[in-house]
């Protein structure tokens, strides 16, 4: 093949890739998961919560006193944006970060009365995202869909945190 030839295929391989690319499930979770997000982020901005830091408050509500290092585990991020998260969390007054007496490398993360007052609001910020999620779809479909989503996670790899699973 000549060079100019050889461009050629390689430009028509990459444009037929990225053309298959536009309509994978990959594609879509992304979008929905962007649009989730930035829904989220809106309705949580009067409350000065950003997207990196109402996982934390999720978890704690769920089991007020987890280690620091644990809800990287959960969450699969590292210890720097986990960090970052429980300080900004911590400087609002959301949460209070503890030494843990039987293991001095690990923080505890527990509830203020701040955060406890916020949880009807936080839940019920959740829940209507979650309606509008649904809006459309009937229970079957919203069971169906959740087997499958699962299904993806398992298949990439990531098991932590489905349906209790570890």
């Amino acid at each position: 093949l000549s060079k100019r030839s050889s461009i050629k295929s390689v430009m028509s391989f990459a444009s037929s890739a990225i053309l298959s690319i536009s309509s994978t499930i990959a594609k879509y979770l992304s979008i929905a998961y962007r649009a989730q997000a930035s829904l989220l982020n809106k309705k949580l901005a009067d409350y000065d919560i950003g997207r990196g830091q109402y996982p934390f408050l999720i978890a704690l509500y769920h089991q007020d006193g987890i280690c620091q290092q644990d809800l990287c585990k959960i969450y699969d991020i590292d210890k720097a944006a986990a960090g970052r998260a429980v300080k900004k969390l911590e400087e609002k007054g959301f949460i209070k970060r503890e030494r843990d007496p039987k293991d001095k490398r690990c923080y505890l993360l527990y509830l203020t009365e701040k955060s406890r007052n916020f949880k009807p609001v936080f839940l019920n910020i959740l829940q209507s995202i979650e309606e509008e999620i649904k809006s459309d779809l009937t229970q079957e479909e919203v069971e169906i869909f959740m087997k499958i989503i699962k299904k993806i996670c398992k298949n990439l790899g990531f098991k932590s945190g489905l349906d209790g699973e570890e």
